[in-house]
């Protein structure tokens, strides 16, 4: 089969991260190309994807939208290419997808699109506007709209009833085999001893203030512990004022982006999501898949039915940090068959089983 991925850049949050597995798994049997827009990042791990059935192309070193008329341009050019399947996680780039299956200047056999956030939920004003516009250009050209959780999936349709029929809920997948090599790579930087760790963009949607201030409040229990925050963002500087108010800047490590984040989540006393809103947080199966510790905020919906994680209300720091010493306190041990039971149920493979099945 050929298999066409449609990114705006070559960024890594979850919707990238989502593509970018289920472009791994088709690479070992089926030809991969990857479009996006533009380069936003220097180093990330798209640059791994370098099997023989996987071409990357990358249409501007300078803005998106020079790299999106470009592309344009392009499928001027090969318009007469079909694939099997196209995949896409992004409303603009869904809508737009669309939009250009209708012109022509693309063709497929099945258009699969993701929702990547809670739009209706998240957005409000002129953005919303915008995001509605590309919703009605395009998303009539798709055959299957994928939402993480029924939350997801039910706001979308109470705000467009016409979509009812393509959406349905899927789980976020994970690659269990790829996770398991990657776990067992050795850092090459000696890690604290005992540390408490999250991931993401350091953006406000991501609770890390909420998350700092938690970890300042069991910090009197907890002692010897660090915090160690793993990602990039322009939210940095505020969070590193506010460790500084707190008197525990020498315990929150930022570490910033990292390839690999397994071994972090490996050898952690505790892994800890604290975002205020996700349409599914990719990282906390990450977690599970390393560590009997977790907890989440309930930022998306679903996530309270996984046994096993301890979870408490977004944008609360005394509930964040009750939750945290709760779990620290706890004999985790028979979280381990509980979450493998879980991410097994949606491992790579099966996810894309269901999606030819519904697409």
């Amino acid at each position: 089969m050929k298999i066409l991925f449609i990114l705006p850049n070559n960024n890594l949050g979850g919707a990238e991260q989502f593509l970018r597995l289920v472009a791994n798994h088709y690479g070992e049997k089926h030809d991969v190309t990857i479009y996006y827009f533009y380069k936003k990042v220097e180093a990330n791990a798209w640059d791994q994807l370098e099997g023989a059935n996987i071409k990357k192309r990358l249409f501007s070193n300078k803005n998106e939208k020079i790299g999106f008329i470009k592309f344009l341009f392009h499928q001027l050019k090969s318009k007469k290419e079909k694939y099997d399947y196209i995949y896409t996680s992004n409303v603009f780039v869904t809508g737009t997808t669309g939009l250009l299956l209708k012109l022509g200047l693309l063709n497929t056999h099945k258009f699969v699109g993701r929702e990547s956030t809670s739009i209706f939920i998240r957005y409000k004003g002129l953005k919303l506007k915008r995001y509605k516009f590309f919703y009605k250009i395009g998303y009539s050209k798709v055959d299957l709209l994928i939402c993480q959780t029924d939350l997801m999936r039910n706001q979308l349709v109470n705000a467009l009833p016409y979509l009812q029929p393509k959406t349905k809920t899927i789980s976020n997948p994970i690659d269990l085999k790829e996770i398991m090599a990657m776990s067992k790579i050795d850092l090459d930087k000696e890690l604290p001893e005992k540390y408490i760790v999250t991931a993401g963009r350091l953006m406000p949607i991501k609770g890390f203030d909420y998350l700092i201030k938690a970890f300042s409040l069991i910090k009197e229990h907890f002692p010897d512990y660090k915090l160690i925050i793993l990602g990039n963002g322009n939210q940095e500087s505020e969070l590193q004022h506010l460790a500084k108010t707190l008197q525990i800047e020498t315990d929150v490590v930022f570490e910033g982006y990292v390839n690999n984040v397994y071994p972090y989540f490996k050898k952690a006393e505790l892994c800890v999501v604290s975002s205020i809103l996700e349409g599914f947080p990719n990282v906390l199966l990450q977690m599970m898949s390393q560590n009997n510790k977790v907890v989440s905020t309930l930022c998306a919906g679903n996530i309270e039915n996984i046994k096993g994680v301890e979870t408490c209300t977004p944008s609360d720091t005394n509930a964040l940090a009750k939750s945290m010493e709760k779990a620290l306190n706890s004999d985790t041990t028979g979280n381990r068959t509980l979450f493998d039971t879980f991410l097994k149920e949606n491992d790579i493979e099966n996810f894309v089983d269901k999606v030819e099945t519904l697409a």
